[in-house]
């Protein structure tokens, strides 16, 4: 009987632990924007593993913290010059962590970084967006993340392009198609 008590409360506790109990790091490579998701022009151009180089710095630059277990990229790129409409580079991520507390861990980690704001356009369970502009010629680029949180999953879609061509609406409709994406491998 005392074994069957510590064996119910054991199940209880791991319930409250945080763990989703979510995806499989086998699924990563669906979790990020695949080539048919984009118009034709974009070409991927780099695909795979996020490796030790991929990784920020800060409190998020080891490959394993907050329970990480592993990411994927994939990013696009197209044609283009200063008076295309639209992104010229897309880059989409997805990163997979042993427990919806460790996802939410690196959200806030994510929260703290300059120019960084909370969205009211929800994608998953939180939603954070990043818009910064750097020098450039013939006209300052823009950058625009998106970035959220889905169980145990933080994804993110980076675009950039010239200044005035790039928009933060372009930007969340490419995090919904691969929100879409992340909501299907999770069954």
């Amino acid at each position: 009987m005392r074994v069957v008590a510590l064996a119910l409360v054991s199940v209880a506790l791991a319930g409250c632990s945080g763990s989703s109990g979510g995806l499989p790091e086998s699924a990563l490579p669906r979790l990020v924007l695949q080539p048919g998701d984009l118009p034709p022009a974009f070409d991927r151009f780099d695909e795979g593993r996020l490796a030790k180089a991929d990784q920020p710095g800060g409190r998020r630059a080891q490959p394993g913290r907050f329970g990480r277990q592993g990411g994927w990229k994939a990013r696009y790129r197209r044609p283009g010059d200063a008076e295309t409409p639209g992104p010229l580079v897309i880059e989409s991520r997805a990163d997979l962590f042993d427990s919806d507390g460790g996802a939410k861990d690196e959200v806030d980690a994510i929260r703290g970084e300059r120019g960084t704001v909370a969205s009211d356009r929800n994608i998953g369970d939180e939603t954070l967006l990043t818009s910064t502009t750097q020098p450039g010629f013939p006209r300052p680029l823009r950058i625009v993340t998106v970035t959220w949180r889905t169980g145990n999953v933080v994804a993110s879609v980076t675009v950039n392009g010239f200044q005035g061509r790039v928009r933060e609406q372009g930007a969340f409709r490419l995090a919904r198609l691969q929100q879409v994406r992340i909501v299907a491998a999770a069954g």
